[in-house]
């Protein structure tokens, strides 16, 4: 771990490798058909948010020039360290840290992986998915922890020794172990920051845990499911279920985001979907990972601009996610930010 990082940034989520077969039409059962392409990427929700984070560090005009101040890592389940898929992953985040702060299953080689079919005609795509890589239990989260962070002695309180400053994002994937991973923090390290995700409307139990949060990111499709028509109205109803002082943000695709900073003096912030001047009719490209860019924008913006307002981070990745659904991957958006 670096020593001259003042901050640091711990995503916590799975990492799946993509494996895209681009047809010129979905097929159909039984059928044979010869696909046009084929690509082969890191995914998962986080892993995409560090990708795009990292950009942000090496292209924003402050952070560029002191790269140090804040360092990236992935907490996740990964295959063997000596395994292929490890390797092809960490190669895929090469400034971010992965080593000492990832658990890896000796016992296994393969990574959690998507098998992708994308369809021309329609641009639709088909996931079949397929993970055998032992979760992570609370109790494993809480001893990496403590060791990567220099956390594990002492006093008590996170505060006697090792990192002075972290924030900590969930996916939330399992949503009863990120409950005890997130309140863990909360006991052990009050001076830490956290973020969750209520993405999946079946993941339920994560509005328990965004109680904890100090910063929560709901989907559109989270605020649907619970009968919702637009974002101002579903936060308006979330603040009472959060935390005082908490940040809630809600993305509402082509319907734009809006976002609350709650607290004595409460601040709404609210944003069209983003379009580029002058060609209001570009199409969209890819929208895979558009949710994972809009949070690293945010994570960017709060941990490296507290001076901004709600309006202008809002606004910041609000047009981060506008230009990731403008092309395939993330390829490059950092630089297109400045």
């Amino acid at each position: 771990m670096s020593g001259h990082a003042v901050n640091h940034i711990v995503c916590v989520g799975a990492v799946y490798i993509d494996t895209i077969l681009t047809v010129p039409h979905f097929p159909i059962e039984d059928e044979k058909l010869r696909a046009k392409s084929i690509t082969r990427r890191r995914g998962g929700n986080t892993a995409n948010s560090l990708e795009v984070l990292l950009q942000l560090q090496q292209h924003g005009p402050e952070t560029a020039r002191n790269p140090r101040s804040t360092d990236l890592h992935l907490l996740a389940v990964l295959p063997n360290e000596d395994s292929a898929a490890s390797k092809f992953i960490c190669e895929s985040l090469p400034q971010v840290k992965i080593s000492d702060v990832s658990l890896f299953r000796k016992q296994h080689k393969e990574a959690a992986s998507s098998y992708i079919i994308q369809s021309e005609e329609n641009r639709s795509r088909t996931i079949v998915s397929l993970n055998q890589l032992p979760e992570m239990q609370d109790s494993e989260f809480m001893q990496q922890v403590c060791s990567f962070t220099g956390g594990g002695g002492g006093g008590g309180d996170g505060k006697e020794q090792g990192w002075k400053k972290a924030w900590f994002h969930f996916e939330g994937r399992v949503p009863e172990i990120t409950h005890l991973c997130v309140r863990f923090l909360r006991e052990k390290f009050p001076h830490f920051k956290i973020s969750v995700e209520c993405e999946k409307p079946e993941r339920t139990s994560m509005a328990e845990v965004a109680q904890y949060a100090d910063v929560v990111f709901y989907s559109k499709l989270w605020a649907e499911k619970n009968g919702y028509k637009d974002a101002k109205s579903f936060l308006e109803d979330r603040r009472s279920e959060t935390r005082d002082g908490a940040m809630l943000c809600c993305t509402w695709g082509s319907g734009g985001a809006a976002a609350v900073q709650k607290g004595d003096n409460e601040v709404w912030a609210d944003v069209r979907a983003w379009q580029a001047e002058g060609d209001g009719q570009a199409k969209v490209v890819d929208t895979i990972g558009a949710g994972d860019t809009f949070i690293a924008g945010m994570l960017f913006a709060i941990n490296e601009h507290g001076e901004w307002s709600l309006q202008r981070k809002l606004e910041f990745a609000n047009e981060l996610a506008g230009r990731k659904v403008l092309q395939e991957g993330f390829s490059g958006l950092g630089k297109k930010m400045w």
